[in-house]
């Protein structure tokens, strides 16, 4: 029994040992050893990723993008490229069910977590160690990553995931301590990518559903959310099967967490995804645009999504500037004209919803040496119509389209002197706007135009005379006039051999109105194959990341430097004398060496101005996008809506780009000839004409200085004004009886020089031909009769006394 008792007390003894005080407080005091190691290791180890979260500038959370420079030639400020297409929105703006979406589906403890969610790491831990991949990111530490590229910055470090997350975590508190958790989210909703180049709500809203954010569906709202995982590779425009497996997800962690009910889920799952994309424009001007694509295909297409980048255009910021302004008064004061009966732009409201049907206009300048580009307007207003005619607009050249149909001829053996009929012509012949009547006279660009009976073919051009044009490619061929405006490069490989090819009736883009007229003062060359808007990139580091290679431009020869220095002056004639005439008091270049057509249609629909000087051409178009025919106003013509932006433009770029003169091909000879005849003019080439302020008739020379291409100079002498008609060509009684000339004799002219010195008889040159002031036509007039001394001899005529005059009465 003792023993029994004995045995019971040892084994008392041994379970109590446990129990005692001291083991407790043994192990207490190892656990507070442990812990406080522990905690002196974390706050050591952790200790540089919370100074650098406390580095970060809380005040900088909403600065959304750093934006690229944009640099002229000369290195001044021109504007700043914003990538990411986004519209801020207030946070009252975006729909509850989107919020309760957002955190069912992104942080569903949201609203009572202080940064970061210790439990959803704790979970995510234990998935992850079962071979899982699931993240604990709250809201607030997506919004610290991406506010502050903290990604990109652990790239750069070297560093792992955690170190990353440690950062974010600290950063997150920060802001937590700073900001509401309706700011939090007001932040967060407006900078977070949704795939598809879409930033914010707003412009996710707008780019994959057509609708505000406000407007959006439960289902729609899921649809976005999902994106935050895997914005590219959610997105319903790459993969509508991943986004609406991803939608579903979404909207069954709603029903869990009691956002909607258990049919409104089986209702929401059911539905298509139902897209409608309207997305937001990104960039603010067409040139923007444009520089924005050239840094893409230097750099690639998502080079620009870092921003800070400087980039150095071609673009001349007083010649950008000046045709920008000068292409907006044009229109405004085209939309004041009381015969215009279209949409003003004033009136437009991109709201309504409907398209923008106001007048528009374009311009584009280029250096023809190098295909740089000097200014690019591509439209009125880029965030109403951003649509770009210099890149997809196509538009009848009208009568700009006459230097080439006139360069056909020259080079087919016909000259700046060949007589044509200006008189009216049957519209049938033609078939433009209309089929019956009288062909329009709209290219001499006056109220009333007047036919001139036969003019030379520089007259013709001159004057943009219509049926004197018609007239003049019938005698050079449809055919030649079609491979002629292939070989200036514009688009007529397809167009029928009709003759209203004879007025521009073929459409061609702005770039290749421009690239065709820098033949000119290319002296016969080819313009440009492609324009240059870059010139250098660099990064915020001050690295060039891109340098234009500036190499000799391939050309070949399109025409003739002969024929293109006859329609050079052709076309500078129109801006002096003809339809042009009033340019050149308007540019500040003085002389202005270069020269340009305008073109208007017949049925006043489009306006061209086209022109050049020796360094750069200039092309300006006014006009409506939508290409239905209507008039901009009865009797809009190019000198009063594309000719005086063609001037501001010009004149912003006189003080870089001019003085430089154009000067003749030695393949070209001036002489002088009878404008109304077309043949080398005499002293006798004169015409009547009548003073309409005093009716004094009065006489003047038709004689006029021409260029001829070199060996094609030796026309006849004027047969009209000496009275005798050439071979098979009959004169009236009263043309040769108002002509005749003092002697009705027709000189012999040796073939070959036969004199040395002065010339007393006229064998090489007739004593009737012109006497002209040009320089290189000045001969010197001798006469035998000179050396005779006549002194004073004056010889009286007998008359006989009048009889006195006697007035009787009847």
């Amino acid at each position: 029994m003792a023993k029994i008792q004995k045995t019971n007390r040892k084994k008392t003894s041994k379970r109590w040992f446990f129990k005692r005080k001291g083991f407790w407080l043994a192990l207490l005091l190892f656990g507070a050893i442990g812990c406080g190691a522990g905690w002196i290791f974390l706050e050591g180890y952790t200790q540089e990723y919370r100074q650098r979260a406390a580095s970060y500038d809380l005040d900088r959370i909403n600065d959304l993008e750093e934006p690229s420079i944009i640099l002229d030639r000369n290195g001044k400020e021109i504007g700043r490229i914003f990538v990411q297409n986004r519209s801020v929105i207030p946070i009252d703006k975006v729909p509850d069910i989107f919020v309760k979406a957002l955190v069912a589906g992104e942080d569903s403890r949201f609203f009572t977590h202080h940064g970061v969610d210790y439990i959803g790491v704790v979970r995510a831990g234990i998935l992850n160690a079962k071979g899982g991949n699931q993240g604990a990111s709250t809201i607030t530490q997506q919004l610290a990553r991406n506010a502050y590229g903290l990604k990109q910055e652990a790239v750069k470090r070297n560093e792992t995931t955690i170190q990353r997350k440690m950062v974010e975590a600290f950063l997150a508190r920060r802001i937590e301590d700073r900001y509401s958790k309706k700011e939090i989210l007001n932040f967060y909703l407006n900078r977070i990518y949704f795939g598809s180049g879409f930033y914010g709500i707003r412009s996710a809203a707008l780019g994959y559903y057509g609708k505000e954010p406000m407007d959006l569906t439960a289902a729609e709202c899921a649809s976005i959310v999902t994106l935050i995982k895997n914005p590219n590779g959610r997105s319903p425009l790459n993969n509508a099967e991943v986004n609406l497996n991803g939608r579903n997800y979404v909207l069954g962690r709603m029903r869990e967490e009691g956002f909607i009910s258990r049919s409104e889920l089986s209702g929401f799952k059911a539905l298509p995804l139902g897209l409608n994309p309207q997305p937001l424009r990104r960039g603010t001007t067409h040139l923007y645009e444009r520089i924005a694509d050239a840094v893409g295909r230097a750099l690639g297409e998502d080079a620009l999504a870092s921003g800070k980048f400087k980039i150095h255009t071609t673009i001349l910021a007083e010649a950008q500037s000046a045709a920008q302004d000068a292409l907006l008064d044009s229109l405004a004061k085209a939309e004041t004209h009381p015969g215009y009966q279209h949409p003003k732009y004033k009136d437009y409201r991109k709201s309504s919803n409907k398209p923008a049907e106001y007048l528009q206009g374009a311009v584009l300048m280029v250096d023809h040496e190098t295909g740089e580009v000097l200014a690019h307007v591509g439209g009125r207003d880029y965030a109403q119509v951003p649509y770009d005619f210099i890149e997809s607009g196509k538009r009848s050249l009208g009568t700009g389209f006459f230097p080439y149909i006139y360069v056909a001829g020259l080079s087919g053996g016909l000259n700046p002197a060949t007589i044509v009929e200006d008189e009216p012509m049957d519209n049938r012949a033609v078939m433009v706007g209309g089929q019956e009547g009288i062909l329009g006279e709209w290219g001499m660009e006056v109220s009333s135009p007047v036919y001139e009976g036969r003019i030379t073919a520089r007259e013709a051009l001159e004057n943009s005379k219509i049926a004197a044009t018609v007239r003049f490619a019938g005698l050079t061929g449809l055919r030649r006039v079609v491979d002629t405006g292939v070989a200036f490069g514009l688009p007529l490989q397809k167009a029928e051999l009709l003759p209203r090819l004879a007025v521009g009736f073929e459409e061609v883009s702005m770039k290749q109105a421009v690239r065709a007229m820098t033949v000119f003062p290319l002296g016969g060359m080819s313009g440009p194959e492609s324009l240059v808007y870059l010139d250098s990139i660099e990064d915020s580091s001050g690295a060039v990341r891109y340098r234009r290679k500036h190499e000799a431009r391939e050309s070949h020869r399109v025409i003739d430097e002969a024929t293109a220095w006859q329609v050079h002056s052709m076309m500078a004639g129109s801006m002096f004398r003809g339809s042009s005439n009033g340019v050149f008091d308007g540019l500040l270049e003085k002389p202005f060496f270069g020269a340009g057509k305008g073109g208007s249609v017949h049925d006043f629909a489009d306006t061209w101005f086209v022109g050049y000087n020796k360094r750069i051409t200039c092309g300006v178009w006014t006009g409506f996008l939508m290409g239905n025919g209507e008039s901009i106003y009865p009797g809009a013509f190019s000198r009063d809506l594309s000719m005086p932006v063609w001037q501001a433009a010009m004149n912003a770029a006189a003080p870089s780009f001019g003085r430089d003169p154009l000067n003749p091909p030695d393949s070209v000879v001036k002489i002088s000839v009878c404008s109304t005849s077309g043949q080398q003019a005499t002293q006798f080439c004169q015409e009547h004409v009548e003073d309409i302020n005093t009716g004094t008739i009065r006489s003047r020379s038709t004689a006029t200085p021409e260029y001829f291409r070199r060996g094609t100079e030796n026309l006849p002498f004027c047969s009209i004004h000496s009275g005798v008609g050439t071979i098979g060509e009959s004169v009236s009684p009263d043309m040769a009886l108002l002509n005749m000339p003092a002697l009705d004799a027709v000189p012999v002219r040796p073939k070959e020089p036969v004199l040395l010195g002065d010339d007393p008889y006229h064998t090489e040159v007739p004593s009737f031909a012109a006497i002209s002031s040009e320089p290189g036509l000045v001969r010197k007039r001798t006469n035998v009769l000179d050396s005779l001394d006549l002194g004073t001899l004056e010889e009286a005529i007998p008359l006989r006394r009048p009889k006195r005059l006697k007035i009787e009465d009847e």
